[in-house]
């Protein structure tokens, strides 16, 4: 009889397994657990999870019924349960609930509320990007008189030049500038020199906004003024553009601003767009001779405007937001990968000096894809990783067209190496 009423136990426990619901059957009038209960409970353990939570109903079989009711002794066998439960690492969840019965007063109902600690649970590891571990980049802030001309000098040697008007409002405007100069600011403000997957070199970064003084909403920029820039490094480049962040993509991508160009027979409208589609310049020619002259002309003027190191700046800002001073390199681009380390998750990244701009992994099924970058422009490969309180490291030099490449193995160190190696990063 025994036999059966534990094996009726184990198929009750199995269909109320989804509810985290198990019955322990006791003997009619018994109330002490025996070996056969302690296993049973034993077993448990091994559907838990750390932390889960469990009802556990003492039971008793009714052979006149042939059906499991609460016994007479229900809340004995409660306590019973309780105290061999916590004895092997089960917390009680407050006292044994009592309810009403469902059988007609046969017995009580009574219900164990526990929760199970593992004592070899291993909390799950903590990873922090290099974005986690670094304080965000500073802001500075202006306020500035929007009718008047204006001249600002960022604490990394940005210039910004405001012309009377160029902001589109009558009250104050407070200008906040942050500079991104040396390549660990791209490193650890997660800011890739990446356009559509391809590698471009950089000339600095900043991060503009303008907001009303007092009401703090944002104050646009007039599309016939902009907003003229110095970038510290890229000011003497006359190649350098201006790149804008994709507002479309989830990751930093750098984009240049749109131009649409429309062609009818022998006329050619040219309409520069901004980032948000509003029209900044438009032009209309009625010969393919006169485009393409026009197209010639610009090209050189801009190059000997940018030679002049014009009063205003050699570069227009027409958005706000993250602005990019770049240019894609005179360097053969070729789709660059490799195996990462299999044992210590990390962000991988190629760092160029000589052509300024760091690029960030993909890191997928145990390949470090990095897009497009220079083919044969020496770069150096850092692997980094935060785990805990633990410090990761890998660093060596490649060139991406070489065959053979590095095998990665980070190495446990001290987090001062890392700050040390962001540090010589200019």
């Amino acid at each position: 009889m025994k036999i059966m009423i534990i094996l009726l136990g184990i198929l009750i426990n199995t269909c109320f397994a989804q509810s985290a619901r198990h019955n322990i059957i006791f003997e009619m009038n018994k109330y002490h657990l025996d070996d056969e209960h302690k296993e049973e409970i034993k077993k448990i353990i091994g559907t838990l999870n750390h932390n889960e939570e469990i009802s556990i109903y003492p039971l008793v079989h009714d052979p006149g019924f042939n059906r499991l009711v609460f016994d007479k002794n229900a809340s004995k066998q409660a306590a019973e349960i309780a105290d061999y439960a916590q004895s092997i690492g089960f917390i009680l969840l407050g006292s044994p609930t009592n309810f009403p019965s469902t059988y007609r007063g046969r017995g009580r109902s009574i219900a164990l509320n526990l929760k199970y600690e593992d004592p070899n649970f291993n909390p799950p590891k903590k990873r922090y990007t290099l974005k986690e571990k670094y304080p965000e980049k500073p802001s500075q802030f202006f306020t500035i008189n929007p009718k008047r001309d204006t001249l600002i000098v960022g604490d990394e040697g940005t210039v910004l030049y405001l012309d009377a008007g160029c902001l589109i409002s009558k009250q104050p405007v407070k200008i906040e500038l942050k500079e991104f100069y040396s390549l660990a600011d791209y490193m650890k403000n997660d800011m890739p020199t990446v356009s559509n997957n391809r590698f471009i070199e950089t000339g600095g970064s900043i991060y503009l906004n303008a907001t009303n003084h007092k009401t703090n909403q944002q104050v646009k920029i007039n599309p016939n003024k902009g907003i003229g820039v110095d970038f510290t490094i890229g000011k003497n480049d006359p190649e350098m553009e201006i790149f804008v962040k994709d507002t479309y993509s989830k990751e930093m991508n750098w984009v240049l601003p749109p131009k649409a160009t429309i062609e009818s027979s022998w006329q050619m409208t040219e309409t520069i767009l901004d980032e948000n589609g509003n029209v900044i310049d438009e032009k209309i020619f009625t010969s393919k001779a006169d485009w393409e002259k026009y197209q010639q002309d610009q090209l050189q003027q801009k190059k000997a405007e940018k030679l002049e190191k014009l009063k205003r700046g050699d570069l227009s800002i027409f958005n706000l937001g993250y602005i990019n001073c770049d240019r894609f390199p005179n360097e053969i681009l070729i789709n660059y990968s490799l195996a990462v380390d299999a044992k210590i998750p990390a962000e991988y990244y190629l760092i160029y000096i000589d052509v300024r701009g760091v690029m960030k992994a993909e890191v997928k099924n145990g390949i470090a894809s990095f897009g497009s970058v220079p083919s044969s422009v020496k770069a150096t490969l850092m692997a980094v990783s935060f785990i805990d309180d633990q410090a990761h490291f890998f660093e060596s030099a490649l060139v991406a067209n070489n065959p053979e490449k590095p095998i990665i193995i980070l190495q446990k160190v001290e987090e001062s190496i890392i700050n040390q190696k962001l540090s010589a990063l200019k």
